[in-house]
């Protein structure tokens, strides 16, 4: 019965976010994420908490990951980001995930703490307050800023132990920013894991926000000390792919986006455990 729940849980929160405009750029990155098509909603570790807040819950070492990204290879418009997550006590875990956008006439920052943990052997959930922060310049003196917080939270189920059913509700309570009252961005997460062995993962997740819906497939390959990646994602559709080598406790992580129209994302990322 405990693995049914969550299900009906999800479809609520899916009402509850329904679509909208909204404010603020995606200052997600999860190099590993990316890379597979965007479906960081089934996956590990402090880079995924903003995809998913239970992402954390079975995360049992402290580790700290630096990385960014170049949206369409265009300096100007990169993202760049701090990770970490560390067990807090019994079954519960805490994450912090910080990002920075823009330069210096228009900037975002994005502050998130998680709490998560295992509510059962088999399920995490994952609670995640986010202040997000919005400053515009002249070009001689501050124009304005605005600032505002929002709730995300998630889970995990385990099925058959190669199994995972996971979803996300973000800012499912319609936080707004500024005095135009814009909506931050509402999205709605749920998917599919395959892990036949450690570190070969099969994904299919789906995601629904203001521009519609989407379909995210993921695929890694362990060989050895690297995991190749790949991925492809739907509206508008995309190609991605990447990989991740470790070493002595180093992880380096890099990823690449194709668009339609406009040239390469490129991620990278470098995690370290301690």
């Amino acid at each position: 019965m405990m693995r049914i729940k969550p299900a009906v849980f999800f479809f609520a929160l899916l009402i509850l976010a329904g679509q909208s405009l909204a404010a603020f750029e995606e200052l997600e990155i999860g190099v590993a994420s990316q890379a597979m098509g965007g479906t960081g909603v089934v996956l590990f570790g402090a880079e995924m908490a903003l995809f998913n807040p239970a992402a954390i819950a079975g995360v049992y070492d402290r580790n700290v990951t630096v990385s960014g990204r170049l949206p369409f290879s265009n300096m100007d418009f990169g993202t760049y980001g701090i990770d970490g997550a560390f067990h807090l006590s019994g079954r519960w875990n805490l994450g912090l995930n910080l990002r920075y956008f823009g330069g210096d006439l228009y900037n975002e920052q994005m502050a998130a703490v998680t709490l998560a943990g295992m509510l059962t052997d088999d399920m995490s959930f994952g609670l995640q307050p986010v202040i997000c922060m919005a400053s515009i310049a002249d070009g001689v003196s501050e124009y304005g800023s605005a600032t505002t917080m929002a709730v995300n939270m998630g889970f995990q189920v385990r099925m058959y132990n190669r199994w995972l059913l996971a979803a996300s509700v973000r800012n499912p309570f319609q936080a707004r920013l500024g005095n135009s009252s814009e909506y931050l961005k509402r999205r709605v997460d749920v998917g599919l894991r395959y892990e036949p062995v450690t570190d070969m993962i099969s994904a299919l997740t789906f995601s629904r926000d203001f521009y519609g819906m989407r379909i995210h497939v993921g695929q890694s390959l362990p060989l050895g000390p690297v995991i190749i990646l790949a991925g492809v994602q739907s509206n508008p559709v995309s190609i991605s792919g990447g990989m991740v080598a470790s070493t002595f406790g180093i992880s380096l992580k890099y990823a690449v986006i194709t668009h339609p129209q406009l040239d390469l994302t490129h991620q990278f990322g470098v995690t370290y455990d301690f």
